[in-house]
């Protein structure tokens, strides 16, 4: 078979997706997130439940295992979808540079058959008025089917999967006051 000027665009094509396809899967796409949130509980009761083990699985959006394997680190097993791209996926996180009640930083990595990644996210929470006002700043590298999906759906996601997280453990430590005010 003959190929001529009108396959070459096509061959080109092909191996520029290639290209981008196989950047991905090797190094990955970078995606920073940051955002706040504010809770209408004391900053001592929300520090408390950020770092409950219970609490912080129960919160974790589509967590099914949570187990701590050392000091201040955890594994844990989730099911997550990012636009097209769901799966089930494992990683480890562990917490460091823990400044009581202000601030602490979470170093994650997971790995699943739609891909993987790791990263980094620095927390620091502060009084306002009765409440505590979470600030959150990310940078994360993703590999695989993931990377492939456009950077502001990843970004839209994580920022979901963020709130959705913060709503629940703010949920939990609500019902958590209130069991012990009952007592």
């Amino acid at each position: 078979m003959r190929t001529g000027h009108k396959e070459w665009p096509r061959r080109v094509a092909a191996r520029g997706l290639a290209s981008v396809l196989s950047s991905a899967r090797a190094g990955g796409r970078r995606v920073r997130v940051d955002g706040e949130h504010r809770f209408d509980l004391s900053r001592s009761v929300m520090w408390e439940h950020l770092l409950n083990p219970e609490s912080l699985q129960g919160a974790i959006p589509g967590c099914t295992a949570f187990e701590e394997v050392a000091p201040e680190t955890w594994e844990l097993t989730a099911q997550v979808g990012v636009g097209p791209v769901r799966g089930t996926f494992t990683g480890r996180v562990e917490l460091r540079d823990r400044e009581p009640e202000s601030r602490y930083t979470l170093i994650a990595s997971g790995q699943g058959r739609p891909g993987g990644g790791q990263g980094e996210a620095v927390i620091n929470l502060t009084d306002d008025g009765d409440g505590t006002h979470l600030r959150y700043e990310a940078d994360v590298t993703v590999r695989g089917a993931i990377a492939r999906v456009g950077g502001r759906l990843l970004t839209a996601s994580a920022r979901t999967m963020a709130r959705q997280f913060f709503d629940a453990i703010e949920k939990e430590a609500k019902t958590a006051t209130e069991r012990s005010a009952a007592r």
